[in-house]
């Protein structure tokens, strides 16, 4: 009994010596850059004890002294370290670049090769090398699947639309959830300087998890944060001079004059017919200009006179110590049009602090105020401006001196010169403020609370002065000019302002547990949303003196207007991550959101929108060992979600809506508006509501393969399908019922696509080192369902079941009538037969239209609306980018190019028809001297007429249907690094510098007619042009 007891006393000091030498392990993990690994698998060697590192890349564990940590994770080389003490960092280096990057993702981030869903990351050095005012136009080219169009280069409105993986909807929005900072929040109000980097999400699996609004893809912005240690002071600036890439030339007065008589001729069938005389004509050819008797105004030359400058100054501090973080920037941009009158301003500043508390609790914050000031004349568009200057004819006067503008030929004296100098501005300002106070817990290492309230307001408000422009016309007696009636003939002076605010609250927690090979990740959180308008606006006219613009100095046409509207989000949203031996993966994502948009009483707020996704490295099996050596990483993954979309296009389409309206009081009080002598406002019911309205949703599947090639090429292709249905459609009602019709869900629409991309990375030498990406991404768009309407007419544009949303709907052209019995034998042309008389029906010259149909469906022998079939579609197919980077020494060069393969253009208006007059006195394009004669058969326009004659010749048909297909060189930068040895002679405390040169949109090669851009969808030449860039920059770090 006494030798048990001894026993058992020495067993239970051994297991007290063995718990002894447990210890506790912490340390933190970090790539080769010094930034933090989250997910990197902590194991103690030959046991089953381990643990993952947090999203700080901070890890514990317990493990005996001598014992050995094993770090590794997909994508980097593993470590092993020996336990010898309580602290272990390690800092892991990638077998490839690209799989080693951690991504941002919705509410989290991922190291890139452990995703299964679509998701394209974007990084500051891919984004700075651009010199843009808007931030929408740095995604151009660098994402598959992500369409942007930049469709102006009008200062402050030269933003880009963008579409991810096709059309969404009909009448419901079709633009991407932007979160910057974790904040809902527009593209193009983030200064570019700003930006770290730009995560776009594409699948159900990436975008689930954002519920009511992810339908159109999420785009998620980081903005920058202090890293490193020490302080970091820096300073960039760019000076560009920006000019038209394509704007269409005009004809001379001379050319105005005789291709005026040809028209004339043709119209009367009078060879000798004219509209201007052969010694008038002669005159003008014999004698210089004078702005008197001899008239050939330059338009664009007289109005595209503005400097076009672009100039950027950023100043950023970056400071980083152990407890705190701060990074601020300030930004000040000027951008100035190519006419008078036409510019954009913005003053951006940024404030982004991080405290650490303790080891357990850190906050951090975003203070961004932005200030931006865009000008333009206020009588018209600066489109609209320069679409006159483009077409009026020569001889009408311009601008005879200082303030003394010409008629332009017009009998309202309306002058695009004036116009733009002398009649107005339009002053559009927006003052914003974002505030983000947020905080981080970890209580364990395996658990982490974060948090956060955010509030933005922005207040824009807007003054648009019209005043007199002086008007004079040429007296051939005084040789001076003589004051006609000034133009617009009257002042008017209009205001508004509204304020916007939206107040989001947002908890969440994460969970993360690794037993053996499994690593599980839970998240779960809850956030909110309220956003309040209110808007007033108030104008007037009369205005004696023009250098007074107040509203009360105003004596006409007093008249104001208000608004008011409210919205509110709420949503609930999880995650699982199941990771088996960093092989296998699958996420399951699920949002349950509420909308005010939908009827509370029918339940129709709230929608569950799920998600699910895997992934599996097959490289890593010991099946594919045989090819390792070529093929270094593979991945083969699956998405499949359901999304929402609630961007209805009316605030409260469930809800009864009263307003005023002259119909409104007209039909409650009568005649005159008047009871009992009394002018009385009328009030009605004006929509029909539909209480049963509820989102749409969109049904998406995706398949990838990832590959890398030797570490040093990497691949990935994508197929997807989306399925849009509960599509919103404005159901017709009777017109007798008097109210607008209600918004249904009924439609249905797919979008088919696939994406390829592919990038080379090499270091010849220390000093060599090359970067190639290429993609190519293309999308089928097809309307399926319309349940109640055969189709949706919207003029040259259908939608239709089987047809692409909005595709180009007309005749079909078959050329032109050679001579006269080509007309008389062929189908009659929308019932007109041949006629002797040169005015009246089709000649030859005119465009020929082919007969396909009739009212049974067969070809009847005429050309009439049962002939009109689909022709063509403006949305980009087969997108494509080429992206080359490439170091030698201290130079850095950067070319990127990007196109479409297969796009289609209108053309219209000014674009198509000679002397097209709309509102105004109109001439020719250069490109319209290539009409139809006998001896011209093949000429790009149809015989030449005068305005108004030769209506049929332009009805949307597939003659104005053109390719718009095109390559551009988007941007070729040379950077040149300044030796650290030079930087020392200078004396100052410099650790870096950079000079650059770029230029934007260089070369364009495109079918598209002479002086239209082939991006611009609007073919009609009322455009702003895009803009051609030349640009120095410097870099300088302190």
């Amino acid at each position: 009994m006494k030798k048990a007891t001894i026993l058992c006393w020495m067993l239970a000091l051994l297991m007290g010596m063995a718990q002894a030498q447990q210890a506790k392990v912490a340390g933190r993990v970090t790539d080769a850059n010094g930034n933090a690994l989250e997910g990197v698998s902590v194991t103690v060697k030959g046991k089953s004890v381990g643990t993952v590192t947090n999203s700080s890349g901070l890890y514990s564990l317990s493990a005996a002294t001598g014992e050995t940590l094993v770090f590794s994770s997909v994508g980097l080389v593993s470590q092993e370290q020996k336990v010898s003490g309580g602290t272990i960092n390690v800092q892991l280096q990638a077998v490839n670049a690209t799989l080693s990057e951690v991504v941002a993702v919705g509410y989290g981030q991922q190291r890139k090769a452990t995703l299964t869903g679509s998701v394209v990351t974007l990084k500051q050095e891919d984004l700075m090398r651009r010199q843009v005012a808007t931030a929408s136009n740095l995604l151009q080219g660098l994402a598959p699947g992500v369409t942007v169009q930049q469709q102006s280069g009008r200062p402050g409105g030269d933003g880009a639309s963008i579409r991810i993986r096709g059309l969404g909807s009909i009448y419901a929005g079709q633009s991407p959830l932007i979160m910057v900072d974790g904040v809902v929040s527009g593209f193009d109000a983030i200064d570019p300087n700003a930006i770290e980097s730009i995560t776009i999400l594409k699948d159900a699996a990436s975008t689930a998890i954002y519920g009511a609004r992810a339908a159109n893809g999420v785009i998620l912005v980081k903005t920058r944060r202090a890293k490193g240690k020490g302080v970091q002071v820096a300073y960039n600036a760019f000076l560009s001079k920006q000019d038209a890439t394509a704007i269409p030339q005009r004809t001379s007065a001379v050319e105005h004059m005789e291709l005026s008589n040809v028209a004339e001729q043709n119209r009367t069938g009078n060879p000798n017919a004219f509209l201007f005389t052969q010694t008038l004509i002669d005159k003008y050819r014999s004698t210089p200009a004078n702005n008197l008797d001899v008239i050939d105004t330059d338009w664009l030359g007289l109005l595209l006179t503005n400097s076009g400058l672009m100039q950027n100054h950023n100043v950023t501090v970056n400071s980083a110590g152990d407890n705190s973080n701060i990074f601020a920037s300030v930004t000040y941009l000027n951008q100035q049009g190519l006419i008078p009158n036409n510019s954009f301003q913005r003053y951006d500043i940024r404030f982004n602090p991080d405290f650490k508390l303790n080891e357990k609790l850190s906050i951090n914050g975003v203070l961004n105020i932005n200030n931006s000031r865009t000008t333009a004349p206020s009588t018209g568009s600066p489109e609209f401006i320069i679409r006159q200057a483009i077409g009026l004819p020569a001889i009408g006067g311009g601008k005879y001196g200082p303030g003394m503008y010409g008629t332009a030929g017009q009998t309202n004296n309306r002058n695009p010169l004036a116009m733009a100098e002398a009649a107005g501005t339009s002053v559009s300002r927006v003052n914003s403020m974002l505030t983000k106070v947020g905080f981080l817990f970890k209580p364990v290492n395996s658990v982490e609370v974060e948090g956060y309230w955010a509030r933005e307001y922005w207040v824009p408000n807007g003054k648009s002065f019209t005043k007199n422009a002086d008007i004079y016309v040429p007296n051939l007696t005084t040789l001076g000019y003589d004051r006609v009636a000034p133009w617009p003939g009257s002042t008017s002076l209009s205001e508004s302002y509204s304020t916007n605010v939206r107040t989001t609250y947002l908890a969440q927690a994460t969970w993360t547990k690794r037993f053996g090979a499994n690593t599980i990740k839970l998240l779960g959180g809850a956030q909110t949303e309220e956003f309040t308008y209110s808007g007033i606006s108030a104008s007037r006219t009369g205005f004696l003196n023009p250098n007074q613009p107040y509203l009360n100095l105003g004596s006409g046409n007093l008249n104001n207007a208000g608004s008011a509207y409210e919205t509110a989000l709420a949503g609930f949203y999880a995650r699982l991550n199941y990771n088996y031996d960093d092989k296998y993966f699958l996420e399951v994502n699920g949002r349950y959101d509420g909308s005010s948009r939908f009827s509370q009483q029918l339940d129709k707020q709230w929608g569950f929108f799920p998600s699910a996704s895997a992934g599996w490295i097959f490289s890593k099996e010991n099946f594919f060992s045989g090819l390792s050596d070529v093929i270094t990483f593979g991945k083969l993954r699956g998405s499949w979600g359901i999304l929402g979309n609630q961007a209805l296009p009316e605030i409260y389409p469930f809800a009864v809506n009263f307003g005023t309206s002259a119909y409104a009081s007209n039909y409650l009080n009568g005649t005159n508006n008047y009871i009992n002598n009394i002018n009385t406002l009328g009030y009605a019911l004006l929509d029909a509501p539909n209480p049963g309205i509820t989102w749409e949703e969109s049904r998406q599947a995706n398949i990838g393969l990832d590959l890398t090639v030797k570490n040093n090429l990497t691949l990935t292709f994508e197929y997807y399908e989306r399925k849009v249905d509960q599509m919103l459609l404005s159901r017709p009602i009777p017109t007798y019922v008097g109210l607008n019709s209600p918004f249904i869900n009924a439609g249905s629409m797919e979008n088919v696509g696939w994406e390829f991309s592919a990038n080379y990375r090499k270091s010849f030498s220390n000093k060599v080192k090359l970067d190639v990406t290429a993609m190519i991404s293309d999308v089928r768009n097809k309307v399926l369902t319309l349940p109640g309407v055969p189709f949706l007419d919207g003029g040259s544009i259908r939608a239709m079941p089987g047809q692409a949303l909005w595709s180009y709907f007309g005749f079909q052209s078959l050329g032109y009538f050679s001579d006269s019995n080509d007309v008389k034998n062929s189908p009659v042309q929308f019932g007109v037969p041949w006629n002797s008389n040169p005015a009246v029906g089709t000649k030859p010259g005119d465009v020929k239209y082919a007969d396909i149909s009739g009212p049974d469906g067969k070809a009847d022998g005429k050309v009439d609306n049962f002939d009109r079939t689909f022709i063509g579609n403006n949305f980009p197919r087969y997108e494509y980018s080429i992206n080359v980077n490439l170091s030698v020494g201290n130079f850095d060069l950067n070319v990127f190019g990007q196109g479409v393969g297969m796009r289609n253009n209108y053309y219209s208006g000014t674009g198509a028809i000679p002397f097209a007059s709309g509102d105004f006195a109109a001439s020719l394009l250069n490109m319209h001297k290539d009409f139809w004669t006998p001896s011209n058969p093949y000429a790009r326009f149809p015989r030449l007429l005068p305005s108004g004659s030769g209506g049929n010749n332009f009805v949307a048909s597939s003659h104005w249907i053109k390719d718009a297909s095109f390559f551009r060189v988007k941007n070729v930068n040379l950077a040149y690094r300044v030796p650290a040895a030079w930087l020392k002679k200078t004396g100052v405390p410099l650790s870096s510098a950079k000079v650059y040169v770029s230029g934007q949109n260089l070369l364009t090669f495109t079918n598209a007619w002479d002086g239209f851009d082939p991006e611009i969808n609007n073919a009609n030449a009322e455009f702003y042009p895009l803009m051609r860039t030349f640009t120095f920059g410097v870099n300088i770090n302190f």
